[in-house]
């Protein structure tokens, strides 16, 4: 897509979010998002066949899928990063508030390409979705695959975006089932045809962040760095704040109940799965009996320096606590394959933060 097309897509959609915006800029939202309504069919209801006329085509997805992406690319570059964040919901929202904050008015710049959307039928549903990916090259020349989900809500609404990772380097997005028209099937949340439920990747995702290569979860889920690594990274990190800052240190990861969960159908009759969990850091000098703590002065950690004065929040009396967003990519096998799930994709961010 040439420049000019891509100012004037950018232009149109920018025209018509602030035509809906009455009021002016919007204030940059400081409270957490509100709850968001699950896009995936309800327990019990069968997806569309091939003979339905799907509430959202091909080529209206991929139009849209364009248009967010010159668009949010332009507004960014403008520092008009308030507009940008109307273009969001869901988990994308918080992130793209700390994104906002944490590049200090320095976003990156990223060009596009090889965009592809993974469009489920959908028929009857107040709230649509589709999903889709792209590959980004960033300033250094660096490729990575994104990978999104859109929500639309009543047939007139706008297109949001809900979902955004990255896959790992090198990783390839799995393959998508589609039927003879290029469309895709959406998994119900607690569809049994696969080895884990979409409403249970989240939790084990969780577990074996938490409890590691022993925990009962371990054999579901392949050990990478977003899980069992996790578990590493969060034992040493006991230990120091203990033996240096005499402090006890927890991380807790949950899967975020008021964020959708999507997932397709794969070619090896599996899924591919999107979801966000929350992780929680605290750090407390007590309840253990550490009063050697209290008070001490802990450096704040550089992602989290845009919520927390790295010079007035070093010292911690009470709790410090910092939130991270995270949406995961994973790859799901049938129910019949003995394989563990594997998580191929991830983007995380700083998105809240207190000291006391």
């Amino acid at each position: 897509m040439n420049g000019v097309v891509r100012s004037a897509l950018a232009v149109a959609l920018l025209t018509s979010t602030i035509a809906a915006c009455s009021s002016g800029e919007p204030a940059l939202p400081t409270a957490s998002p509100a709850a968001a309504t699950s896009a995936l069919p309800s327990p019990g209801e069968s997806p569309s066949s091939s003979a339905d006329s799907p509430a959202v085509t091909l080529e209206e997805a991929s139009e849209a899928f364009d248009a967010f992406l010159d668009t949010d690319n332009v507004l960014r570059q403008a520092g008009a990063g308030r507009w940008a964040l109307l273009l969001t919901q869901d988990g994308q929202r918080p992130i793209t508030i700390a994104g906002i904050h944490s590049q200090a008015g320095k976003p990156a710049h990223y060009t596009w390409d090889r965009r592809t959307v993974l469009v489920p039928r959908q028929s009857g549903h107040s709230t649509v979705w589709f999903a889709a990916t792209a590959r980004r090259r960033d300033a250094s020349g660096e490729v990575r695959t994104g990978v999104f989900t859109f929500v639309r809500r009543g047939q007139d609404g706008r297109w949001l975006n809900s979902f955004a990772s990255l896959l790992y380097p090198g990783e390839t997005p799995p393959s998508v089932a589609l039927d003879d028209d290029g469309y895709a099937t959406a998994l119900e949340p607690r569809d049994t045809s696969v080895a884990i439920s979409p409403n249970l990747m989240g939790p084990l995702h969780a577990t074996v962040a938490e409890e590691g290569p022993k925990g009962y979860a371990s054999g579901l889920i392949a050990p990478g760095p977003q899980t069992t690594g996790f578990y590493d990274e969060i034992s040493k990190a006991k230990e120091t704040a203990k033996a240096d800052d005499c402090m006890n240190y927890e991380s807790i990861f949950a899967s975020a109940p008021n964020y959708p969960i999507f997932a397709l159908r794969t070619s090896d009759g599996g899924a591919m799965m999107l979801y966000t969990l929350i992780r929680t850091s605290s750090w407390t000098p007590s309840p253990q009996g550490l009063k050697c703590g209290e008070g001490r002065p802990v450096a704040v950690p550089a992602e989290a320096r845009w919520l927390l004065s790295p010079t007035k929040s070093l010292f911690i009396r009470q709790k410090r606590q910092i939130i991270e967003t995270q949406q995961y990519v994973s790859a799901v096998p049938p129910k019949a394959s003995t394989a563990p799930a594997h998580v191929v994709g991830y983007e995380g961010i700083v998105t809240g933060g207190s000291n006391h």
